[in-house]
């Protein structure tokens, strides 16, 4: 059986940095790779590192991507057309660690499924603290 692949793809370092921070949570992660895209490369650099990773991984897989309608958010959803994968934007540390918990211990992995119930954790994750304090 597959288990899921997160890819994290992101400008900057920031999708790096978010699975460092994830691991000091949920320790050692595998199946999740990163897209970084720096300064220095181009969308054509970025669409080729893309498809190397896509030839490499099997099996259900999910990107989640920082900003929609930018580059990586972009090169992941073109790539939809040739690769069998989910993009979801807007990630930030809650849904990452929710859905790798998942991939680690569902028996059977149903992408639909899955994609909703991240919905509602991306939907939860944003508190107003303020409101929160007992005064």
């Amino acid at each position: 059986m597959s288990k899921l692949n997160i890819i994290v793809a992101t400008h900057g370092r920031f999708g790096e940095e978010l699975v460092k921070s994830a691991e000091m949570i949920i320790g050692p992660t595998e199946n999740i790779y990163n897209l970084s895209l720096l300064p220095e490369k181009s969308f054509e650099d970025f669409l080729q590192e893309a498809k190397e990773l896509f030839e490499k991984i099997e099996g259900p897989t999910i990107g989640l991507v920082d900003l929609f309608g930018g580059t990586p958010s972009n090169v992941l959803t073109a790539l939809t057309r040739h690769y069998d994968h989910k993009v979801l934007s807007g990630v930030n540390l809650p849904v990452l660690i929710d859905l790798y918990m998942k991939a680690m211990t569902l028996e059977r992995i149903e992408l639909e499924t899955i994609i909703q119930e991240e919905f509602k954790v991306f939907n939860e994750s944003m508190i107003l603290t303020n409101e929160r304090l007992e005064v």
